[in-house]
């Protein structure tokens, strides 16, 4: 007879969703409900505080904005949580160490197949207490290797290392992404804009659009502007005004207040 299962999702890649729900599927021995799915710490957040608690969660690591970490700090989870992650297995190793369950992306269905067997034989036994002891450990060794710290840029006929805390923002042009550091000096640099913010700390950058990803030290005043929308003025002067939506301006306040 099938096991019902109450689960939530919070992942920021809609393709992730899909396919770990589709691979759920295929477990007939598991009748499972999805009551939510998230992109964002905060939506996460603001839901399991109103919601009643859900059996299992899957958890990506990186979000939308910011470490999902970052969720347990700001609402209680009385629940186990399986983390799906894309980083490669040097940097699971904390997961190892500390017993929490992880999946690598994309899922495997052998793997996720483990994943839940090992949740229904531990969730009679789930305690929340031991679990956090052992979320924080986690939290402290992930840390150390999960943000970028530099960047290796080429100038002229040479290369440069530029450290993180040099750069103003990073913005793409004449469809390149180019870095300005707090000089004005500014580089090529060979990544996409949407990997740059997952490799880039957010508490310490924002993606203020799809043009700009700007660091809270480079912002010098943030000014209401037309319909709902903010405009920051940053340092050095940007090519085209940074100009954060009506959507994002909440979430970009909570961001600047933290």
């Amino acid at each position: 007879m099938a096991i019902p299962i109450r689960i939530a999702i919070i992942e920021d890649e809609e393709v992730a969703v899909k396919r770990l729900t589709k691979e759920l599927r295929k477990l007939d021995r598991f009748d499972f409900q999805i009551e939510c799915t998230h992109n964002r710490v905060s939506e996460a957040v603001a839901w399991l505080h109103d919601q009643p608690q859900v059996e299992l969660i899957f958890m990506d690591i990186q979000l939308a904005d910011g470490l999902s970490f970052e969720i347990f700090n700001q609402v209680v989870i009385n629940c186990p949580v399986i983390f799906t992650t894309a980083y490669d297995e040097y940097a699971l190793k904390a997961f190892k160490v500390n017993s929490l369950d992880y999946l690598l992306k994309p899922v495997d269905p052998k793997e996720l197949n483990v994943a839940m067997d090992r949740y229904l034989a531990q969730s009679e036994q789930f305690t929340r207490e031991t679990y956090m002891s052992q979320l924080m450990k986690l939290t402290s060794e992930f840390k150390k290797e999960n943000y970028r710290s530099s960047f290796l840029v080429n100038f002229k006929q040479k290369m440069l290392l530029i450290d993180v805390s040099e750069v103003a923002y990073l913005y793409i042009k004449e469809r390149g992404v180019f870095l300005k550091r707090k000089d004005n000096t500014e580089f090529v640099v060979e990544f996409f804009l949407d990997e740059l913010e997952k490799q880039l700390n957010p508490a310490q950058f924002y993606r203020a659009n799809r043009q700009f990803l700007v660091a809270r030290t480079a912002i010098a005043e943030i000014e209401p502007y037309f319909t709902g929308r903010l405009l920051l003025s940053a340092k050095p002067e940007p090519p085209t005004p940074i100009i954060i939506s009506k959507e994002k301006a909440t979430d970009f306040k909570r961001w600047a207040d933290y």
